[in-house]
């Protein structure tokens, strides 16, 4: 990111080069025994209060991708997808795109159909899920009607997901059929 946002990449600086590019000064006191705050203490209150911003700014968005969700089981599954499913009078189909330790890289609807179907296609979901880097991806998808047994075309979709895959190394870790108060889980069924 570093990179993308300045010309220089600051990894490659040593700390006397960090410390000239934050104070924009070359009598800055810092070595081996200096803490940050004997560092930031030497900084003019416009570059200190710079500083302490870009500091705090990193802090919270640090929190927030630590914290960000992880799918464990089929209801991590369903509370996170229920919210953005519940009351649609129409069949989507929605993918959630996971990293290593399972926590949500990003969730994307794949397809919006009709009453009783959707069409989704696994090319547009792994394509999606090697552009963002994703080792295992969850499918989701309702039924407006409120039935929540699987359909034959569900079953099919899970089948060639799974299949589609494990070609690329990619785990499918669930299907999840969502409806307003209740939910299948493949996964929970050992259907996957």
């Amino acid at each position: 990111m570093a990179a993308m946002v300045y010309d220089t990449d600051l990894r490659t600086l040593n700390e006397s080069e960090l410390v000239y590019k934050i104070s924009n000064r070359k009598d800055v006191n810092f070595n081996e025994e200096s803490t940050f705050e004997d560092f930031i203490q030497q900084l003019t209150p416009g570059r200190k209060e710079t500083a302490l911003a870009v500091i705090e700014l990193y802090t919270r968005m640090k929190a927030k991708k630590d914290n960000a969700n992880r799918i464990l089981s089929s209801f991590d599954i369903y509370t996170l997808m229920h919210p953005v499913m519940a009351n649609l009078e129409v069949e989507e189909s929605w993918a959630i795109f996971m990293n290593m330790a399972s926590r949500v890289i990003k969730t994307q609807r794949i397809s919006k159909g009709g009453l009783s179907s959707t069409a989704v296609d696994v090319r547009v979901i792994l394509k999606e899920a090697l552009l963002c880097n994703a080792v295992s991806i969850a499918l989701v998808h309702n039924h407006p009607s409120g039935a929540i047994r699987p359909s034959r075309e569900d079953d099919r979709l899970t089948k060639s997901m799974a299949d589609a895959c494990n070609i690329l190394n990619i785990r499918l870790v669930d299907h999840v059929i969502v409806t307003d108060g209740n939910f299948y889980s493949y996964a929970d069924e050992g259907r996957i």
